[in-house]
């Protein structure tokens, strides 16, 4: 996931656009406070919590857990997270998040982000930005690993590459599914999901390419430290105090 992205500069314009259109002069300021919005009153760390992150992420110089190439845990069959996508679903989330993207920008703002919405697909967006990593829309796990990567990307100003991508997957599933919780989602749950994971993607995406466009080194600071805080608040992990390898995350000494 190299940033500014090159992969895809059509769908990055395209979200950019919409947030400048729907948020003027408050983009950034709405990646930067914005928790993760999650469906059915959920928070990041009901799926990525602190206990279940341990027992696959471990330290660089190695230490209790073993040494950063160690072997990462095999994970559950991928049908674990996979799911059906239902165009009344996406529907919904996507009103949804509308509606709550309008209480920050206002009546207006809302009311032209739902109509974007309408007009281009978000999943479709997310697949351009993160397809080069392997990454695809269908599965929970791919979800939430571009999702963790774009935030320790914008926590360390740093680049991320197609081996540490799928490495991270393959972290991410085994904690996705060890939650009772998740074993309770139906199809639905798991897309409605999934799909509002791409949507803070794609906020926080668009603000952060925005701000290193553009050099401004003080919006790329207030990004990173605000991923920082998301991550350490919902879910108990320091972003700064982990470093990407093709194992995946581990943590530094």
């Amino acid at each position: 996931m190299t940033l500014p992205c090159t992969r895809s500069p059509a769908a990055v314009m395209l979200m950019l656009a919409l947030l400048m259109l729907a948020l003027p002069l408050a983009a950034p300021a709405a990646a930067q406070d914005m928790p993760t919005v999650l469906p059915n009153n959920y928070v990041l760390s009901d799926i990525l919590n602190r206990q279940r992150v341990d027992t696959v992420i471990g330290s660089a110089t190695g230490g209790a857990a073993g040494p950063p190439q160690r072997q990462v845990p095999s994970p559950p069959p991928a049908a674990a997270t996979t799911y059906r996508a239902a165009p009344e679903v996406s529907a919904r989330v996507r009103r949804q998040f509308a509606d709550w993207m309008g209480r920050q920008a206002g009546a207006e703002g809302g009311r032209r982000i739902a109509e974007a919405m309408v007009q281009r697909d978000p999943v479709r967006n997310w697949a351009q930005i993160v397809g080069g990593d392997g990454l695809r829309p269908g599965d929970l796990a791919d979800t939430m690993a571009s999702y963790w990567i774009l935030n320790w990307v914008m926590a360390n100003t740093a680049d991320s590459n197609r081996a540490q991508a799928q490495a991270v997957r393959n972290q991410v599933r085994p904690i996705i599914v060890s939650n009772p919780d998740y074993a309770r989602l139906g199809e639905a749950q798991r897309q409605e999901m999934s799909e509002v994971l791409m949507l803070n993607f794609l906020v926080q995406h668009a603000a952060y390419v925005d701000a290193v466009t553009r050099g401004d080194r003080a919006t790329i600071r207030r990004l990173g430290d605000a991923a920082v805080a998301r991550f350490r608040n919902e879910m108990g992990v320091d972003l700064r105090r982990l470093e990407l390898t093709n194992a995946g995350f581990v943590r530094a000494d």
